[in-house]
């Protein structure tokens, strides 16, 4: 799907589209790689390693990996959906609603990190 048909369809959705990148802002992503938190780097759509080691993969093919790869775990397996569990229940979703506000703005910068590749070739 081009750009624009995806920026057209999600605002028939109701929901807009635009990029949380903001020039000079530095944004850092984390990446979880072998059981150590890395950091990437975003600044004017230029993508670094905040401490790049030998033979680190290219900070884009991390943070796609990571929008790619996005959620796994299933609370209800965890929680009987019952009235005493209520408030545990209300807390999760608070929080996988805080998440996923985090992930989207993430996910933008991503997806518009790519777009930005993607029209430079």
């Amino acid at each position: 799907m081009k750009h624009l048909e995806f920026v057209d369809k999600i605002a028939k959705l109701g929901i807009s589209l635009r990029s949380t990148n903001i020039e000079n802002k530095v944004r850092e992503i984390e990446i979880y790689r072998f059981l150590k938190t890395k950091k990437i780097v975003m600044k004017d759509f230029k993508l670094t390693w905040k401490e790049k080691e030998y033979g680190e993969t290219e900070p884009i093919k991390a943070i796609l990996a990571k929008a790619v790869d996005m959620d796994s775990w299933k609370h209800s397996w965890h929680t009987e959906m019952i009235p005493e569990n209520y408030e545990k229940i209300k807390t999760i979703i608070q929080e996988k609603i805080i998440n996923r506000a985090t992930e989207i703005d993430e996910l933008m910068s991503i997806y518009f990190q790519l777009h930005y590749e993607m029209s430079n070739e």
